[in-house]
């Protein structure tokens, strides 16, 4: 009998014709080939299946972490914005302070500079950011360095201070700036010596600053007018007034009551005509007005 083939034989139970097949050894490692081939198959198709469902998981997580990630920048950039647009305020506000107190800046001149950021890739967004995080802390004490000074200059300097002008007369809509303007009588150009606020008549006038009255007369360009001496060489002056509240003599202080906007004088309509003039030279009013 050959040893590579195997024969298989089907007997019935009852009477009937046996039946008998010889398989030889080759179809049988054949079959059994193939039926390996399709366990191992099936086998890498399950894993393959398994695979892709983790790798589908790991996308959805990193898409995830990307949605986050985009919305942790945009928080970042929101708040960086907001930080620049309080130092444009903070170095504003610290000029005005400058000007008005008479205070030059005397702190030496520092170029920012950091060697952890000194050749960062500039087309990555997260280093640009942390870049401009690193340059506003460095603008932010360097604030904080002015406002020491100022802080202790204008102690030594109360009084001056008290006497220097910095809030606005009165409420009302600036009609006309310091400088150049059209005349409205002449239709010429012409130079603008002070600020001119529009409002109700008789809207309240106020002392932009400490002084003494020093004169109350009828102009006839400037109408009812009024000037206040605030010393070092700083006065005031207000134009087209309705009517006084204050006397010549009388001391004042920041935000007393001394006039009320009228229509009199040269005038087109009812508003004050605010004048600042530093050593008798006239000077624009909004350096000295701090918001």
């Amino acid at each position: 009998m050959n040893r590579e083939q195997l024969t298989i034989m089907v007997v019935p139970q009852k009477d009937g014709p046996v039946f008998q097949m010889d398989l030889s050894g080759f179809l049988m490692k054949s079959i059994a080939l193939g039926v390996s081939l399709m366990v191992l198959g099936s086998l890498a198709i399950l894993i393959d299946y398994f695979f892709i469902i983790e790798k589908t998981k790991e996308q959805s997580r990193l898409e995830k972490a990307l949605k986050l990630q985009k919305f942790e920048i945009q928080s970042i950039e929101n708040q960086l914005s907001q930080t620049r647009r309080h130092m444009v305020q903070f170095e504003e506000f610290d000029r005005k302070l400058r000007i008005i107190s008479d205070l030059q800046d005397t702190r030496p001149p520092v170029k920012f500079a950091s060697k952890e950021l000194r050749n960062f890739d500039q087309t990555d967004p997260s280093m640009q950011m942390l870049a401009e995080s690193v340059q506003l802390d460095y603008d932010i004490k360097v604030r904080e360095a002015s406002l020491f000074q100022l802080d202790s200059f204008l102690i030594a300097r109360k009084d001056r201070l008290a006497r220097t002008p910095s809030i606005a007369p009165a409420e009302g809509h600036l009609s006309s700036g310091f400088g150049r303007r059209t005349d409205p009588f002449t239709g010429q150009q012409k130079i603008h010596n002070g600020m001119d606020f529009s409002n109700g008549p008789f809207t309240p006038i106020y002392a932009p600053a400490d002084g003494v009255v020093v004169n109350t007369f009828s102009n006839g360009g400037y109408g009812e007018f009024l000037v206040i001496d605030h010393g070092y060489n700083i006065v005031t002056r207000y134009a087209h007034l309705a009517k006084y509240e204050v006397s010549v003599g009388q001391k004042v202080k920041r935000g007393d009551l001394i006039a009320r906007m009228g229509n009199t004088g040269r005038s087109t309509a009812t508003h004050l005509h605010y004048e600042v003039l530093v050593r008798d030279q006239p000077v624009d009013p909004e350096k000295y007005i701090l918001r």
